[in-house]
């Protein structure tokens, strides 16, 4: 029975993978929340009637640096009231110089609304450092650090370059409004570096990704393959199909970095596989595996190509890695289509860089990390389950009806809205009856029956409240958590309203009119095939407080659903990936540290343009 929970957990994972993706956000909020702080500069009321205005960072915080003697030197800030630095966000670098030690005086402990308690440094700081070996006439160094306003402002983390020498410092470059935001900082070093840092930072990051909703429509595409076989598969045979499937998942990832560095930013191979008739030829092959998966036909190859392959596969150890190769190589374009921040930054200096071999590399190491999760789950957990017998039609049929998840997964994208959510709803209503939720009600059963009929029936509810939906006319498949989830905050009747651009002329037009009116704009890119802008559709845009800080503002959007022209323009201008992001212009041109790449939450988009609003235009 224990392994029958697996069973059971592999369903929820993928019949309703976007509904528990939407938890995992929420539940992630706060270190979503730590990205945008380090990338954008973040705004919350003040009660304190002395505070007006934040100054430029450099006016905030003034640097300094002096030789004390052959190996030591001193770095030193004069802090401005009203203002302080973190102390861990303060770190140094000298060209062609070791540092022994790093001598900082006692900080001041703060409840930081950002950042929890922290130690900071709101009066005039001095930190000595000491060298391993003696200086020069003079040394490069680098300092990184970052500090907010009691106002309630975060600043970008600022890199300033010094040249110290015996007659003083002379700054070499300040932090300016192009700072570089953590994430992009972090992914430019391992590029530059390459080699093994670069390969181990992408796999943490595919490691970080596999618990995002990119992975969770291909647990049952590769656990439907290993249980579908006739015989049940031995523990190495399974294993070594998930090593296939992942390693063939990441060469897919490689082909598009690979391709990044190579071509640019003009193709975009996932945008491609979007198109119509790809997905509906992949969604057809999902169901018709699905309707094997229900005992309705065996699929089988002509017997003489099938004896062929049957010769072959004895040479081989395994006769279904080809498949899965295949399987694995085109899940990865196709169920995955998401752009996170890691993954746009990764790309946007591949772009830059024109480096195949790295793009290639580094997306290989991500696909790996990507795939540690399916190993376990479908290398050693199917294998957990009891041997062969009648409990294999049951789980066929679960996976069968995880098949139909994914098609509809796809197919949503493209189906008229209302036509996929009936579609939905009678999946969800039809699977708990096919897999019994009302059989054996009278009968003595044992707990974990139980907790999977309670489970059934959860899904059942799920479905019902999915037909209100439909009996209404309007609606998506997450409506119903949303209105759990967020309650009264979001209002679809007042979605922000965002008009369309579609060719550059007017986009120019646009961005040169800011010089003439006191108004932000404000543009979202947007795909019907991306996840997260979808989300962000329905409860982003949707919130009352964010239409309410972007009144005043003019509201844009471009669509690069179709992967034309005018779509590769955009990102290659913008050296963006892919959506969702969101650009902000003033004055008549981007203000491109306050860009943000990737999902955001109501409350982290408010904060970033009521933060925006606040700034004097020489902080921008």
């Amino acid at each position: 029975m224990k392994k029958i929970c697996f069973i059971f957990l592999l369903l929820f994972l993928n019949i309703v993978s976007q509904t528990s993706a939407e938890t995992d956000t929420v539940l992630s909020d706060k270190s979503q929340a730590s990205d945008v702080n380090s990338s954008s500069l973040i705004l919350e009321s003040s009660s304190s009637s002395e505070l007006d205005r934040p100054v430029p960072v450099n006016e905030a915080f003034v640097i300094s640096a002096n030789l004390n003697g052959p190996n030591s030197l001193s770095v030193r800030w004069n802090i401005k009231k009203n203002y302080y630095l973190y102390k861990d966000k303060i770190s140094f670098a000298i060209e062609d110089a070791t540092i022994k030690n790093a001598v900082y005086p006692k900080a001041t402990t703060k409840n930081d609304e950002f950042f929890g308690e922290v130690d900071v440094y709101n009066s005039p700081l001095e930190i000595q450092i000491e060298l391993e070996d003696e200086l020069n006439s003079y040394v490069i160094l680098t300092v990184e650090h970052q500090g907010c306003w009691e106002g309630g402002v975060c600043y970008p983390p600022q890199v300033d370059r010094l040249k110290v020498s015996s007659n003083g410092e002379e700054i070499i470059s300040l932090s300016s409004g192009e700072t570089e935001t953590d994430s992009e900082k972090i992914t430019s070093e391992k590029f530059q570096q390459g080699g093994a840092a670069l390969f181990i930072a992408a796999f943490l990051a595919g490691l970080a990704l596999s618990w995002t909703p990119c992975v969770y429509p291909m647990v049952p595409i590769l656990s439907g393959i290993i249980i579908g076989q006739k015989e049940a598969p031995s523990n190495l045979n399974a294993i070594l199909m998930s090593v296939t499937f992942v390693f063939s998942m990441s060469l897919a990832y490689a082909l598009i970095g690979a391709s990044a560095g190579y071509f640019g930013a003009g193709i975009n191979i996932q945008a491609i596989m979007q198109t119509p008739w790809v997905l509906f030829i992949f969604s057809l092959i999902f169901i018709t595996l699905a309707l094997s998966m229900f005992g309705l036909y065996d699929i089988q190859l002509p017997s003489k190509i099938q004896t062929k392959l049957t010769n072959l596969s004895n040479a081989q150890s395994g006769g279904s890695f080809v498949g899965v190769s295949i399987m694995g190589f085109l899940s990865a374009l196709i169920v995955g289509p998401c752009v996170t921040p890691f993954l746009a930054t990764a790309l946007s200096y591949v772009i830059a860089g024109g480096s195949a071999a790295k793009g290639g590399a580094s997306l290989f190491a991500m696909g790996i990390g990507m795939g540690v999760p399916l190993i376990i789950i479908c290398g050693w957990g199917v294998n957990a389950l009891p041997k062969a017998g009648q409990w294999m039609e049951n789980v066929k049929r679960v996976f069968g009806f995880s098949m139909i998840a994914v098609a509809l997964y796809l197919l949503d994208r493209i189906l008229y809205p209302l036509l996929s959510l009936t579609l939905w709803a009678l999946l969800f209503s039809v699977a708990p009856i096919m897999l019994g939720i009302f059989k054996n009600l009278n009968k003595s059963i044992s707990p974990l029956t139980i907790i999977f009929k309670l489970f059934s029936l959860a899904l059942l509810t799920y479905g019902l409240m999915l037909w209100v939906l439909v009996a209404k006319g309007s609606g998506d498949i997450q409506q119903p958590l949303d209105s759990i989830l967020y309650g009264d905050k979001i209002d679809a009747s007042n979605s922000v309203k965002f008009q369309i651009i579609d060719d550059e002329k007017r986009l120019d037009n646009l961005i040169s009119s800011t010089d003439d009116v006191d108004k932000m704009l404000i543009i979202k890119l947007y795909a019907e095939w991306c996840i997260a802008c979808n989300k962000m559709e329905r409860v982003v845009f949707t919130d009352t407080l964010v239409n309410k800080s972007l009144k005043g503002s003019l509201t844009y959007t471009i669509d690069v659903t179709k992967n034309n022209a005018f779509s590769q323009l955009i990102l290659s201008r913008f050296s963006l990936v892919g959506p969702p992001a969101i650009l902000f212009f003033k004055n008549g041109k981007e203000l491109r540290t306050q860009r943000i790449i990737g999902e955001v939450n109501a409350t982290e988009l408010t904060k970033h343009i009521n933060a925006i609003n606040l700034l004097q235009p020489t902080s921008l």
